[in-house]
């Protein structure tokens, strides 16, 4: 069952609902409706526990809740076979069965971004993992659809109600008159559907149309805890998924080594410095470099996929947001920090360092980017809660990296002078192995805070 006790919802400064009730039992369809802004996708993201009410609370029994954002709430880079593994739990010959069910096999290995906007409304449906006493939430299923997918949905919809689960939707086209396009009068008899109507004018205005609150048993069973996905399940998903968006975005790598070795190319030409004087200076310019770029380069580790809806799906199938943000790092630290440690080995040398002090250089870089990976993926969701200000925000990082880069700099000087430098690479490396391994509970919490 799902109960809504008297919810308040408000959006910047406007209340949007108040004084919000009503229950929903399992084999039951809520359609909300009501024109543009006046709350309904608010609404559908409480239900599916992605923003809290101001007021009120929101109470769900359901075994598990899905939610369908307009949008889909996919990455659009990825094919639909690609999506549709990664954010369903069954196998894939089961996927493919209903790839096969929804007419959209001739497109699974082609780009979400690629095809019709109908057809990515059926790559949404074919994802929806249909069990046992599941609440869909859906935004504005009925869009774009031709009569055919029209008749697959609502054939989702009833096998969902069947097994003890409950649908909330919005639109602006009510049930019943897609059901008398589509000529199948026999679905409106099966299930009971129910009515919600939000009206502009007064927040308190809203009309729902009664029914029978006892269709199901199955909404009064009491469910302990809802599913959650294993450690190594979550590992392996955010992996696969993360090197499968690399081979769709090969710019996002190459960019920020060739911005480096632009850097610190260029400095040696634009400076009349003797030998002995670009050793003195090598270490700050290659810290600042790397700096820098992993800086810029950090713009597109949570915001598209923030944009796109995709934290959300997390957020609802109970996904491991400090897993995903782990991933992310290690990722950034494997594709960018690492790269550019190995190639300051041959460009330090350049600048006239011997070999010991380059390797030492390579190796401070390759420890200190693990820290500056870990950063900037809670600079990342910080920024997410200032959504236009993402890299402005990356930028307030450097005084918290400016200590990395005075002892990854101790570390070549120490090395130049014949000192020992064990303690300064403990140090770098405990900082770094801190900051990965803290950084993303703390990203799991601002993302929360950033989707509500």
């Amino acid at each position: 069952m799902l109960t809504v006790t008297k919810v308040t919802l408000e959006k910047g400064k406007k209340t949007l609902l108040k004084e919000l009730s009503f229950s929903l039992n399992g084999g039951q369809i809520l359609q909300v409706t009501g024109p543009n802004g006046v709350g309904k996708t608010s609404l559908l993201r409480s239900i599916s526990e992605i923003s809290l009410p101001i007021k009120g609370f929101i109470h769900s029994t359901f075994l598990s809740t899905l939610f369908i954002p307009t949008n889909g709430g996919y990455r659009h880079e990825l094919s639909v076979l690609q999506i549709l593994n990664d954010m369903s739990d069954e196998r894939t010959d089961t996927i493919l069965k209903r790839l096969d069910e929804f007419r959209i096999t001739d497109i699974q290995d082609k780009p979400l971004a690629s095809i019709s906007d109908g057809q990515k409304k059926r790559v949404m449906f074919a994802g929806i993992d249909i069990k046992e006493n599941t609440l869909l939430v859906i935004d504005e299923p009925f869009n774009t659809l031709d009569n055919d997918g029209l008749l697959l949905l609502l054939n989702v919809f009833s096998e969902i109600c069947s097994k003890g689960g409950a649908v909330v939707l919005s639109t602006h086209t009510s049930i019943k008159e897609i059901i008398s396009a589509v000529n199948n009068k026999g679905f409106f008899k099966e299930l009971e559907i129910r009515s919600l109507e939000i009206c502009p004018h007064d927040p308190r205005d809203w009309k729902l149309s009664k029914g029978s609150e006892s269709l199901s048993d199955q909404g009064l069973i009491q469910i302990e805890a809802k599913k959650k996905y294993g450690i190594t399940n979550e590992f392996v998903k955010n992996i696969i998924r993360e090197s499968q968006l690399l081979k769709k975005e090969l710019s996002d790598l190459s960019w920020p080594i060739v911005l480096f070795l632009m850097i610190v190319c260029v400095i040696p030409l634009g400076t009349t410095l003797n030998q002995n004087d670009l050793i003195n200076i090598v270490s700050g310019v290659f810290w600042v470099s790397i700096l820098l770029v992993m800086i810029f380069a950090s713009n597109r580790l949570l915001y598209p996929e923030f944009n796109q809806g995709v934290l959300d799906q997390l957020i609802v199938k109970k996904r491991s947001l400090s897993i995903y943000c782990f991933i992310k790092a290690i990722i950034n630290w494997i594709f960018v920090g690492l790269p550019i440690s190995v190639l300051s080995l041959p460009l330090s040398m350049a600048y006239g360092l011997p070999g010991p002090s380059a390797m030492a250089m390579g190796t401070s870089l390759a420890i200190g980017s693990l820290f500056i990976s870990g950063a900037l993926i809670f600079f990342s969701s910080l920024g997410l809660m200032a959504r236009q200000a993402q890299t402005v925000i990356s930028l307030l990082s450097l005084p918290i990296l400016i200590p990395l880069m005075i002892f990854g700099s101790a570390i070549v000087r120490g090395t130049l002078d014949g000192a020992s430098v064990n303690n300064l690479y403990l140090l770098l490396t405990g900082m770094s192995l801190f900051c990965i391994l803290t950084a993303p509970f703390i990203c799991e919490k601002l993302i929360v805070l950033a989707s509500e």
